[in-house]
């Protein structure tokens, strides 16, 4: 089974409070990845003020790490653009793939600690895309910190089941990744994600109870 995931990561300058384990996270996310059964291809952009495609179908194994020198957070968060700036180039390329290699599985993983203030694509077009990939058989996880991410991932048309809050914390981010992998995994295993579980929730809430 192969499957694609593009990670959408917030960079903005509300990030810098949690940048070292942000990249910690999302390393400890492909160093996991890496040890599942069958093939995974990563497509990262990240986004402030901007979207910046950081690379796109890298093999898992080849897929680079998080450093200070390729994220450094700065700037405003331009949310809708790089959701709809993923799906689309995410969706160009595969489409233009011979039908053997198509993946079987495509996953879009969300982090972002703000709300949206930057973009200039609407709502309403952010939400027309993912529910048109949706219905294709995509998944979209969102983790969302200083809001409330089951209320944003609706308004974009993703399930409430595929959303975290999270704890705006070192300790938030590296569980976030951690459930994230978790639930990937799954969908490598099974074909589905299932989105995110109780405990996973609670294991935010418990360290937002405990800062």
């Amino acid at each position: 089974m192969l499957t694609h995931i593009t990670f959408v990561l917030d960079s903005s300058g509300s990030m810098e409070k949690i940048a070292d384990d942000t990249r910690g996270g999302f390393n400890r996310f492909l160093k996991d990845q890496r040890d599942e059964d069958g093939e995974a291809t990563v497509t990262l952009y990240d986004f402030n003020d901007t979207v910046e495609l950081v690379y796109h179908d890298r093999a898992i194994d080849e897929a680079d790490k998080l450093t200070e020198e390729n994220y450094i957070p700065g700037g405003r968060t331009a949310l809708h653009d790089a959701i709809t700036r993923a799906i689309d180039e995410t969706a160009d390329r595969i489409e233009a793939m011979a039908p053997a290699n198509q993946p079987d599985n495509v996953i879009v993983v969300t982090l972002t600690d703000g709300k949206e203030n930057a973009s200039e694509t609407p709502q309403d077009a952010v939400r027309d895309r993912v529910e048109t990939r949706q219905e294709e058989g995509w998944e979209f996880l969102f983790i969302g910190a200083n809001q409330d991410a089951a209320l944003t991932a609706e308004k974009v048309g993703m399930d409430a089941d595929s959303s975290l809050s999270m704890s705006h914390s070192g300790e938030g981010a590296k569980e976030a990744y951690e459930s994230a992998s978790e639930s990937i995994s799954r969908a490598r295993q099974t074909g589905e994600s299932n989105g995110f579980t109780d405990e996973d929730r609670q294991r935010q809430r418990d360290i937002d109870d405990e800062t």
